[in-house]
């Protein structure tokens, strides 16, 4: 069975399918508004843990009810949701230079 995710949440095929395509243009470049999605999600090892320190990410992840995203048994971070990626560094205290408007 296929599962259709939008940030971290469930959705229908129907959902999925009419956001593909969301922030590009016939003809022109990307304005790269689809950043990582769960078919492609960004990794960062930046953002991420020690092998040990897992389980408590884990852990603290579900406390704050951050979605979209999900640690990786080394470490990594997957992200698929750029509201996830927020969240995630102001737990961990870090500053997003990346970060946008867009982003909250």
């Amino acid at each position: 069975m296929i599962v259709y995710r939008i940030n971290g949440n469930k959705v229908s095929r129907k959902q999925w399918l009419a956001r593909k395509g969301v922030g590009l243009q016939v003809g022109h470049a990307p304005m790269g508004t689809i950043a990582y999605t769960e078919s492609n999600p960004l990794v960062s090892e930046g953002i991420g843990c020690m092998r040990t320190q897992v389980p408590k990410m884990r852990e603290e992840i579900r406390k704050h009810n951050i979605k979209g995203v999900r640690v990786r048994d080394s470490g990594q971070v997957e992200i698929t949701s750029r509201r996830g990626r927020r969240e995630l560094m102001e737990m961990r205290g870090l500053h997003d230079n990346d970060g946008g408007y867009g982003d909250g």
